[in-house]
């Protein structure tokens, strides 16, 4: 989906947003250190996840297409089959034009039926770490996100697409351009069954988010080549990542300036970095297709960020956590995940600067941030990262002490080890750095601290 076009997916995004940190790049130097299982807070930890139901929405409007969009649809759905190189395997996908109420309404359901779990879950670890402010409603969230930047949709549960009603004011080539982004991803949902794609279990942010950019940098390779010709297809893959970050300055001055830094950036990376990766496969030596990528998806954002990582298949360290201390004094895991390179650079924008985030989240290995609950207790944030150096992971604890606005006590080095320590609005962050990891344990004082320790002992 563009910029102007995305629900479904970008209303996830905000799922996964809400669990975010990302990092990425290194050169291979990662060891397989991986706490012991015997002490690990198991998966099975959390509580079970409910098999996923496809749900049956309330019937679209009933209403034909005005005699533009029925064009302009049909020259787009055959613009996509052509760019993508994929036949129909079935009916070509329908289309419904909305009203911006109805397109609105129609965005909640679909958020409604499909994230209600997994938005309430990351809401509450997102806001327990810091992310995004408490109370936050991820699902209230991403329907204004969704509304403010969408004008048209695939929606995989309706199998159509769904755009706003017909604007004479925008030039033909322009809403071509729009439809044709659509229709490559019902041509994706064709072949490669998106929803089983997007609503695998259990949920995993940094995965996720790769996935995101697999379909999004896919359908925006077509577009832009269905636009711009050879004189795309000549411009090499940095260049394209520079022009699509230039495309999004008006939108983080505007719009994006009114969301958390860490949505704002995931949304950029699905497009941006998504279409970067698929570009850079598609010139590799040998040449890699879009349908053999979605055969073999990007394990993590890292292998999209850094395109070598994916064709030498570098998959992210395992990371577990000591947690039978906190378990045997009441607490309760509620949710777990990955944040990965991108989420970790989400993170940092909120206290560090553009360029020093990002060079901070390279040299991520892997990484896992856990939520846990206790009944009359602010919630415990624990966040455990690994770094491909100890040099890595030193960038990666000066740029998070950042957060913490300069007002941190770091405890001195002890056996290689440095603390940082901070207080706000009745929340102590504690960060400790030792060796290729940075462990961040956040909650009430009066409960971070036993955390911590149990925490840090499985390290």
């Amino acid at each position: 989906m563009r910029t102007r076009g995305l629900v479904y997916i970008c209303v996830l995004l905000v799922v996964a947003l809400a669990a975010a940190v990302l990092t990425a790049c290194g050169d291979g130097r990662r060891g397989a250190r991986v706490v012991a299982p015997a002490a690990a807070v198991p998966e099975a930890a959390l509580p079970e996840a409910p098999a996923r139901r496809i749900p049956v929405l309330s019937p679209l409007p009933d209403r034909p297409l005005s005699s533009r969009l029925e064009r302009l649809r049909a020259r787009a759905a055959a613009q996509a089959a052509e760019g993508r190189g994929l036949d129909w395997r079935g009916p070509i996908a329908g289309m419904a034009e909305l009203s911006g109420w109805e397109y609105g309404a129609r965005t909640k359901e679909i958020s409604d039926a499909l994230l209600t779990e997994d938005l309430g879950a990351m809401s509450r670890l997102a806001a327990a770490g810091g992310m995004l402010p408490e109370g936050t409603d991820l699902a209230s969230l991403a329907a204004s996100f969704t509304a403010s930047v969408a004008s048209a949709t695939y929606s995989p549960l309706d199998k159509r697409v769904l755009v706003v009603s017909d604007n004479p004011g925008r030039d033909d080539a322009s809403t071509t351009a729009l439809l044709t982004h659509e229709y490559v991803h019902a041509l994706q949902d064709q072949h490669f069954d998106l929803l089983g794609m997007m609503l695998s279990r259990p949920f995993d942010f940094d995965r996720s988010e790769a996935l995101f950019a697999l379909v999004e940098g896919d359908a925006m390779s077509v577009e832009r080549r269905a636009r711009g010709g050879e004189t795309f297809a000549r411009l090499s893959p940095d260049e394209i990542a520079r022009r699509e970050d230039a495309r999004y300055a008006p939108y983080r001055r505007g719009i994006g300036a009114f969301f958390p830094a860490l949505l704002t950036e995931t949304f950029v990376f699905r497009y941006r970095d998504g279409l970067r990766f698929v570009e850079t496969l598609r010139r590799a030596r040998p040449a890699v297709t879009a349908d053999q990528i979605f055969r073999r998806p990007p394990r993590s954002t890292e292998q999209v960020l850094h395109p070598e990582k994916y064709l030498s298949d570098e998959a992210p360290r395992e990371v577990a956590l000591a947690g039978d201390i906190l378990a045997a004094e009441g607490w309760r895991l509620t949710a777990s995940t990955p944040l990965g390179e991108v989420g970790v650079r989400g993170v940092l924008l909120a206290g560090a600067g553009a360029e020093e985030s990002v060079r901070a989240a390279a040299g991520w290995g892997g990484d896992r941030a856990y939520l846990f609950e206790r009944g009359g207790r602010r919630p415990l944030f624990v966040w455990q990262t690994l770094w491909d150096t100890p040099a890595d992971a030193n960038e990666f604890f000066r740029a998070y002490a950042s957060l913490g606005g300069g007002g941190g006590t770091a405890a001195g080095p002890a056996g290689g080890e440095r603390r940082l320590v901070w207080s706000e609005g009745g929340v102590e962050t504690i960060a400790r750095l030792e060796g290729d990891g940075v462990l961040v344990v956040r909650g009430a004082a009066e409960d971070v601290g036993r955390a911590f320790a149990a925490a840090a002992s499985g390290r």
